[in-house]
């Protein structure tokens, strides 16, 4: 399902629905082939009970799994805003001192918004803490580290400082590795509950109104599976939370502070 996260959303929602759709009308029919003349009255009576319970159940695992997305998306979002709001600070204390150093770390701290606005996570997945983008930080660090202090209030301004980027340093690691593609196991399970449900409905009538019944709740799961898978993925795909609190960072702050 991977596939899907490099598509457009209009097209990956149209795969997805298709897919599903295609897969229920195989199954039922397959099974109404195999099983259809060995069915009696009690047997549709517990094949429609089970085919409630479990229509039912696939759509509350489905609306807990939407929750749980939307929960850890939030989680990313509310960690950019914090990690733009000690950056924007540890710019502004940097632009205080007038050293070689200071000067250097304001450079990288630039450097590491830039990587992050442009996506580049490209060695993340296999090496995430030598990636250009933690580098920069660990670079960052170690020049504030040395930054000459002649005061007590500059020293001052240097511990808080190096407290802001140990700060960004952690709300990094929230999103580090979110940056490689996976698929929840309740996809599978998911799907594997739609099996079940597309058996138990072999015990009705099979006709258009049934079928069409049938596949207009299929679209309705298709599309809110693609949405739980691309919401499990909250830094890859056509859902992929952006940046935006680092782009006013950069527009808004750092530009201004070096004009």
């Amino acid at each position: 399902m991977e596939i899907l996260l490099e598509l457009p959303i209009s097209l990956g929602i149209i795969i997805t629905v298709l897919f599903t759709c295609t897969a229920s009308i195989v199954v039922v029919l397959l099974t109404k082939k195999l099983i259809g003349n060995k069915i009696t009255k009690q047997h549709e009576k517990v094949g429609r009970l089970l085919f409630r319970v479990t229509a039912g159940l696939i759509a509350l695992l489905i609306s807990l799994s939407y929750a749980n997305e939307r929960v850890r998306q939030s989680k990313i979002i509310n960690s950019m805003e914090e990690e733009s709001s000690a950056i924007i600070n540890v710019g502004m204390r940097l632009s205080h001192f007038k050293s070689i150093e200071a000067k250097s770390a304001y450079k990288k701290i630039y450097d590491y918004v830039n990587l992050t606005i442009n996506n580049d996570w490209e060695n993340i997945s296999s090496d995430p803490y030598f990636s250009r983008i933690t580098q920069s930080l660990i670079e960052a660090n170690n020049l504030v580290l040395k930054i000459p202090t002649t005061n007590e209030n500059e020293a001052f301004e240097k511990k808080i400082i190096l407290n802001d980027l140990n700060e960004i340093l952690k709300l990094t690691q929230i999103r580090i590795y979110s940056h490689t593609a996976l698929t929840p196991y309740l996809i599978y399970i998911l799907f594997c509950g739609l099996v079940f449900m597309w058996i138990f409905f072999t015990v009705y009538k099979l006709d258009f109104v049934s079928l069409l019944f049938l596949t207009l709740y299929n679209i309705l799961i298709a599309i809110l599976i693609y949405f739980v898978f691309s919401l499990s993925n909250p830094l890859i795909g056509p859902l992929k939370v952006e940046p935006h609190s680092l782009k006013i960072v950069k527009t808004m702050g750092f530009d201004k502070l070096q004009k």
